[in-house]
């Protein structure tokens, strides 16, 4: 069963990356800890992605800690970083959204690709992921969930 899920994940984020043309995409949970990559040809090991990963859930976690200064009751949807300009070959933005409240979403891409189909694409992922984690009851309990080869 565990696989089943583990392999929908792959399914869903693995459609995204094709539909869009992103870089690569890493689902994780609040801690840092992965639950699934998707990554099309980065020569780049699973030590990497984790790194980003907890870099990540850093980010999101100052984020929170300053949202809930002002106001408790919110939590962080999206956050971006870019990095270069538009004018520049090599610049690219990660971008970080809300799965469910502990799961989060970092996908990079290249400036160059439309934002729009992006962000429609991403929200229809979100919404196939976020209804994926309720149908199996892995909001509060991910149950070993790993994609990892």
């Amino acid at each position: 069963m565990a696989s089943l899920r583990e392999s929908e994940i792959q399914n869903i984020l693995k459609s995204f990356r094709e539909r869009t043309g992103i870089i690569c995409s890493s689902l994780f949970n609040e801690d840092g800890f992965i639950i699934a990559i998707e990554k099309a040809k980065i020569n780049e090991d699973d030590e990497y992605f984790q790194s980003m990963c907890a870099i990540c859930a850093g980010i999101v976690a100052l984020a929170e800690n300053s949202i809930e200064i002002i106001r408790e009751d919110n939590f962080i949807k999206q956050i971006s970083i870019q990095a270069g300009d538009q004018l520049d070959n090599d610049s690219f933005m990660i971008q970080l959204e809300s799965v469910t409240e502990d799961i989060r979403l970092a996908i990079m891409f290249p400036l160059f690709l439309n934002l729009g189909v992006i962000q429609f694409e991403l929200n229809q992922t979100i919404q196939k992921l976020s209804t994926h984690f309720i149908e199996f009851g892995q909001v509060e309990n991910l149950n070993g969930i790993s994609t990892l080869p």
